[in-house]
Formats: structure tokens, C-alpha cells, sequence
């Protein structure tokens, strides 16, 4: 979606549906994985709880610019600050995922739940409103925590 907006800069008409687009894309991937993913590795995870927080800490950056997004029209200079910014959180926080939040979880629960993990996530992905309602309201510093 960032190629495609990238490529449209051109056309206000195009990137604003593409935009909201994006937001509900990562909004509904945000707010699943907070719902699934992330007390999973709080609760099972060796360490999981400061991993926890930290993408935690990255969902609400993200979570600033998909607002500034949704808040601003295309050409606007908050619109493409915002995108630039989602775009790198996103750059940071794709590859702590996919390299240690996953592979973490994956070594305390085994492959065949993680599969079944999977299914879980696109169901509940899914049936999520759309937009940045499917996202609790902004947290000023969630953290986790042992009791």
C-alpha cells in the first residue's frame, strides 16, 4: 500500500480511499494482535513481558500517525509526515515481530498452535470493526506487568 501511495503522490482523489485503506488494515492488525498476541507472550514467554511492551510501545506510534492520517487529506504536509512516520515504525517494528516476538512463541508453543494461533487471529481480524474504532483508546504508557 505505501508503493501504491508512493506512486499516486500525484493524485489526492486516489490516495485518500487507499489511505483509509491502510488505516484499516493496521488498525485491525494492531488491535488483534493486542487481543491475542501479545498476552500470549506476557503470559507463556520467558522475557515475553518486556517484548510485550515493547511492541506495545510501537502499536502507539503507530497508532499517532494512522490518527494524523486519518485526521489529514493527502498533499497536506500532516498527511505525509504521518506517512513517513507510519513507515518507519513500521520499518522497526515488522522485523522485531516477525524475528523474536513470533519465533519466541513459537519455541514455548510448538508450530501446530502456532497454526492454530494463526486461524484465531484472522478470525477475530475479521470480525473487527473498521477503521481506528476496532483500537482501544490511546494509552499514554501501557505497559505490562508482573504481579
Amino acid at each position: 500500500m505505501f508503493e501504491l501511495l508512493d506512486s499516486l503522490a500525484t493524485s489526492r482523489h486516489d490516495r485518500f480511499p487507499l489511505s483509509h485503506r491502510l488505516i484499516d488494515a493496521l488498525a485491525a492488525h494492531t488491535a488483534t494482535e493486542q487481543q491475542l498476541l501479545y498476552p500470549a507472550l506476557r503470559d507463556i514467554v520467558p522475557g515475553g513481558i518486556d517484548m510485550a511492551n515493547k511492541a506495545q510501545d510501537e502499536h502507539q506510534a503507530m497508532r499517532k500517525a494512522l490518527v494524523a492520517i486519518e485526521d489529514s487529506h493527502p498533499g497536506e504536509p500532516p498527511f505525509e509526515k504521518a506517512l513517513v512516520d507510519l513507515r518507519a515504525e513500521l520499518d522497526a517494528h515488522v522485523p522485531f515481530e516477525e524475528n523474536e516476538l513470533l519465533p519466541a512463541l513459537t519455541d514455548v508453543i510448538g508450530a501446530d498452535k502456532m497454526e492454530e494461533l494463526g486461524v484465531l487471529y484472522i478470525q477475530i481480524r475479521d470480525s473487527l470493526p473498521t477503521g481506528l474504532q476496532s483500537l482501544a483508546a490511546d494509552i499514554p504508557d501501557p505497559e505490562f506487568r508482573t504481579w
